[in-house]
């Protein structure tokens, strides 16, 4: 099938001459020798021709079949002095160039601001978060985290701000791939609100896919986040330090080889529970998380790196003094060349991932699970012209253990192989087609291969971009939940049951991006076709089917010192399962964002303002106690001590929360120090303490309310 689409894209390119010649290269930061994705690079011959690329997922570029010549290169990036450089080309040769990027900043008297403008996306479903998106959001510490860039965007929804359960698009939270350097995460999230295992400082990039996926994303079927990880410098010792009431953290880059290999590394630890208790706010919540990166730059087009994250949770989400605790552990190394030797890019890489958690909720038995996997993957890029080629193959094994009660334990172990290509068309005109193929197969299940279609087509025109999606998506590995309690958030992980029908969403959307006036406007609306969605419910497993129809609607300004973003999502689903038809408890028919952030001098304002329909839920008919036991022992009834058990409404989700919203404000004062760079962060989130429901206790009879209005005073000093 490669060799297939080889041959086509040979004969779409058209004839190459032997005297042609090529040149591929890769675009860095000067200081940490990190990639810089999206790098706009111009190659200029002597008649004034010009062509332009940008740069890839690893700073890459490549130009074939050039005329042997003087070529002027010109290389130029956000955040970065532009380059320029000229380059003669013998006939037939290869060459492989590296360009390194010296970053700038634009000094807002104190403070150096980045400048971001919006970023033109062609991939139908795709957002982009990068460290300025991320730097923009008010959050509780000065540090920030990448759930926050999440939280913001259109389509993603959760329950509650506490459990660390994101849904997007219809999909349920173990339905999203999380990938750290290609590492997958089983969970990513904290149980408090706005917290990820991934500090803001870590993060280099997030790619977002909310549906349309290209062919070498597999295994979910509702979202995608990819996120690459910071690079440390490789010349100079660097680092910071975060406090406030929320957490303390430390991060830390030094070169290990000057020039080539660097690492960064990064801690947290929360103090919230102790700040709670010093406000008089119950904040029942302890969480960790390290992170560490080794990366190796092996000669100019070359790269080798090693990262390794610890997450863990211990907390009571305020329902009936229930416990849970949850750890994640993983690690991973990937190497990647781009050569002229290979006329191609080798993209290898090596992962294994573990998740625990317990449940001790009151009056019922322990619960405990445990996810673990490893694997590999090959991947091979062609360039062909104008066009590429991207293949390659993965091999994963997994390992589940769960138990619903002590003694009772279930062990399953599986496989995964699977195959992809995908292939980028440049037809001309701003067309771009992207059409793929992944085919996977789980041999342990016995199951037939999984043959999943996919294809994404852009047209730009100017500065505006028409783009669709449409594409098969099955998800074979399942993590079980109860849907009707928000409070049990215990996860056991499995593989879809003998008899049911594999988890399968099929994504349609289409969409368009432009500017109008100062304002970068984006529409995109999007149809899913849920099928065998596995659904614990009431401790039954049920095979659910559904349909997801939505539109988002995106706006943001960029000016010096000024950034806004408006984000609305409009959503209707609907499960449906062998004797009903619900709304989830995910479903929010209507969601509204807005954030913005001013900067002046050394002094900034940032403010998000959150709107959002009530969430589905099954009220609570009764409460008791069990008292069966102890009565079949003898023991007198006014002795008698039982578990508390609720009795739910036979009609599941059939009432509504009230409409959620929330006001998060923070200022910032930035000074230079001898060495460093400090800021001052008050922040006040649900500055309006608005009684946001979260969960009624029925054994209490009491109401418990997300987070209340939480004001903080945080310190970062960077050393610089």
């Amino acid at each position: 099938m490669t060799r297939l689409l080889f041959v086509a894209l040979v004969l779409v390119a058209g004839p190459t001459a032997r005297a042609q010649a090529d040149l591929f290269g890769v675009v860095a930061d000067a200081e940490t020798a990190g990639p810089i994705v999206g790098a706009t690079v111009a190659l200029v011959d002597t008649a004034g021709t010009v062509r332009g690329q940008a740069a890839g997922t690893e700073g890459q570029f490549v130009f074939r079949g050039l005329a042997p010549g003087r070529y002027l290169v010109r290389v130029s990036a956000v955040g970065y002095a532009a380059s320029s450089d000229t380059l003669a080309l013998a006939e037939g040769e290869r060459r492989d160039l590296a360009v390194a990027l010296a970053p700038v900043t634009a000094a807002l008297g104190g403070v150096d601001v980045e400048a971001a403008p919006a970023e033109t996306v062609r991939e139908a479903g795709l957002a982009r978060l990068r460290p300025a998106d991320l730097a923009a959001l008010p959050t509780a510490d000065p540090g920030g985290d990448l759930a926050a860039g999440l939280l913001a965007q259109p389509g993603v929804s959760t329950v509650g701000d506490r459990g660390g359960q994101l849904s997007v698009r219809g999909g349920t939270p173990t339905q999203n791939l999380v990938l750290i350097d290609g590492i997958p995460l089983f969970q990513p999230f904290h149980l408090l609100g706005g917290y990820s295992a991934l500090p803001a400082g870590v993060v280099r990039s997030a790619d977002v896919y909310t549906g349309g996926w290209p062919a070498r994303f597999g295994g979910r079927i509702a979202s995608v986040v990819d996120v690459t990880g910071r690079t440390g410098h490789k010349r100079r010792v660097g680092g910071a330090a975060t406090a406030s009431p929320v957490l303390v953290g430390a991060e830390l880059e030094l070169p290990i080889v000057p020039g080539d290999v660097s690492l960064l590394a990064s801690v947290r630890q929360s103090v919230v529970e102790r700040s709670g208790e010093a406000l008089g706010i119950d904040l029942p919540y302890r969480f960790s998380d390290a992170f560490g990166k080794v990366h190796a730059r092996l000669d100019a087009t070359s790269t080798l790196q090693g990262t390794a994250l610890v997450s863990a949770d211990d907390g009571d989400l305020g329902v009936n003094g229930n416990r849970i605790t949850t750890r994640t552990e993983a690690a991973g190394g990937r190497f990647f060349s781009i050569s002229s030797a290979f006329a191609a890019a080798i993209d290898v890489s090596a992962y294994a991932s573990r998740f625990t958690t317990t449940f001790e909720p009151v009056g019922a038995p322990r619960r405990e699970a445990e996810a673990q996997t490893f694997g590999g993957r090959f991947g091979y890029v062609y360039y062909v012209g104008p066009h590429t080629i991207r293949t390659g193959i993965q091999a994963s094994s997994y390992l589940f253990r769960y138990a619903f009660r002590p003694g009772a334990a279930t062990r399953q172990n599986t496989s995964e192989g699977s195959v992809f290509v995908d292939a980028d068309l440049a037809l001309g005109g701003g067309v771009r087609v992207e059409p793929g193929l992944r085919v996977q197969t789980f041999p342990a299940q016995a199951r037939t291969a999984s043959v999943e279609p996919r294809v994404l087509v852009s047209w730009a025109v100017g500065r505006h971009v028409l783009r669709a999606a449409a594409g098969v998506y099955r998800q074979e590995i399942v993590g079980l939940q109860d849907q009707r309690d928000v409070g049990d958030v215990f996860t056991a992980w499995t593989t879809t049951q003998p008899g049911l029908p594999v988890p399968t969403a099929v994504h349609g959307l289409a969409g368009w991006e432009g500017p109008v006036g100062p304002v970068r406007l984006g529409v995109e609306g999007y149809a899913k076709a849920l099928s065998g969605q596995t659904i614990l419910l009431d401790g039954r497993l049920l095979s659910t089917n559904g349909d997801a129809y939505g539109v988002e609607v995106t706006a943001g300004l960029r000016r010096p010192g000024l950034r806004v973003d408006a984000r609305y999502g409009a959503q209707a689903l609907t499960y449906r399962d062998a004797t009903r038809t619900y709304r989830p408890p995910f479903h929010r028919p209507h969601r509204l964002a807005v954030d913005g952030r001013v900067e002046r001098g050394p002094f900034a304002l940032a403010v998000a303002v959150q709107l959002t329909s009530g969430r589905p839920y099954t009220q609570v008919a009764g409460a008791f106690l069990d008292l069966t036991d102890e009565l079949g022992r003898g023991v007198p009834a006014e002795a008698a001590q039982g578990a508390p058990t609720v009795l739910l409404a036979p009609q599941a989700y059939g009432a509504r929360t009230p409409p959620y919203a929330r006001l998060d404000v923070s200022a910032e004062w930035a000074v230079r120090i001898p060495g460093a760079r400090a800021v001052v962060q008050a922040a006040v989130l649900n500055a309006t303490d608005r009684a946001n429901v979260f969960y009624y206790d029925a054994l209490r009879a009491d109401r418990v309310d997300q987070l209340p209005l939480l004001p903080t005073l945080g310190l970062r000093v960077e050393v610089e």
